[in-house]
């Protein structure tokens, strides 16, 4: 007996309920993940602060190399941006 037409498989995959790009087929690989997911606001994530400064590649003069990321509250972001921030400030609300 031959077969000519490909078999459905069905996979289960998990999925980061926030930022919703990220897929795993563990589900404990999805649970790290959305503990540091930068849209998850329980995270307390730089991209979700109102002290974040994000980077600017244009410099004020074609000569000057623009700006990496910042923080307004003097965190240093030079080793990666951080998760569970005790500075954390939710955008959308007043400083």
């Amino acid at each position: 007996m031959t077969v000519d037409l490909p078999l459905p498989v069905v996979v289960t995959r998990h999925q980061c309920p926030h930022c919703r790009r990220y897929t795993r087929a563990r589900r404990d690989r999805v649970k790290q993940h959305m503990a540091r997911c930068w849209q998850n606001p329980a995270a307390r994530a730089c991209k979700t602060c109102v002290h974040y400064e994000p980077a600017d590649p244009d410099g004020p003069y074609p000569e000057h190399p623009g700006w990496p990321e910042g923080c307004a509250q003097d965190r240093d972001l030079a080793n990666g941006l951080h998760v569970h921030c005790p500075s954390h400030t939710p955008t959308g609300v007043a400083r």
